[in-house]
């Protein structure tokens, strides 16, 4: 009896450990379609809303969801508020199959666009909607660089509703080149959004001086642990009951 309640316990406690484990959400690479997701083009071309190349979310830029309304010219790039340019290799999963590709349209670029000083994409946001279902401890990474003249901050909040928002954080040491490992690749983290069917996070840009004064991005990536089912969780104590048991 003495073995059987051994491995009862190591057995159930595997199993729980094994249900609470990180899971990806959604990653952007801006490149890779074989999933459904949305590649980049230059502008005028540049999406406004582009869906996650692996996992399941959206990026929004066209005024939807809480987010702004980027403006595009009808032809040419002049006073773009969107465009694509080279990207990085850096916080790209090559397990998950994120593209290392550099070059091209492989990451998106938020410019300062046209008008009076300061320039009108200054306090303009985008929005990535995706799904915390039984996930907690929201984790989100990213890749970006910023011109001499391009945004200084960018804010992070989180939402249930896409109307009403909560502090994440701000990257206010945004580096001029995409070859530093650090703090280039930037990370967040809330439990704000644990278990939220509907799930928001707003980027607001700030700083840019200029109209072509820009921030790029690459290789999002929105991840979360696994909240164990129930079941996982009454094992759990089950699985301490036979141990408290055995120590009995």
């Amino acid at each position: 009896m003495k073995n059987i309640n051994t491995i009862l316990a190591v057995g159930t406690l595997a199993a729980v450990c094994g249900a609470a484990e990180a899971a990806l959400i959604a990653a952007w690479d801006f490149q890779t379609t074989t999933n459904g997701g949305t590649a980049l083009a230059a502008a005028p071309n540049t999406p406004k809303v582009i869906t996650a190349n692996f996992g399941a979310g959206t990026i929004y830029l066209d005024g939807s969801n809480g987010s702004s309304n980027f403006f595009q010219p009808a032809t040419g790039s002049t006073n773009t508020e969107l465009n694509a340019f080279g990207g990085t290799s850096l916080n790209a999963d090559t397990t998950i199959g994120m593209s290392t590709v550099t070059t091209g349209a492989a990451a998106l670029a938020i410019v300062g666009g046209s008008g009076a000083f300061p320039p009108p994409a200054n306090g303009k946001s985008m929005v990535f909607k995706f799904s915390m279902a039984n996930l907690a401890n929201l984790s989100i990474s990213y890749a970006t660089q910023r011109t001499g003249t391009g945004f200084t901050s960018q804010v992070l909040e989180y939402s249930t509703d896409g109307a009403t928002w909560s502090s994440i954080g701000s990257n206010d040491s945004i580096q001029g080149s995409f070859s530093v490992n650090s703090p280039v690749v930037t990370s967040f983290s809330t439990n704000g959004l644990n278990g939220a069917t509907v799930a928001y996070v707003r980027m607001t840009l700030t700083g840019a001086t200029t109209t072509t004064g820009n921030n790029r991005f690459d290789n999002f990536i929105f991840s979360a642990d696994v909240i164990p089912a129930p079941g996982a969780a009454a094992l759990l104590g089950l699985a301490g009951l036979v141990t408290t048991r055995r120590r009995k």
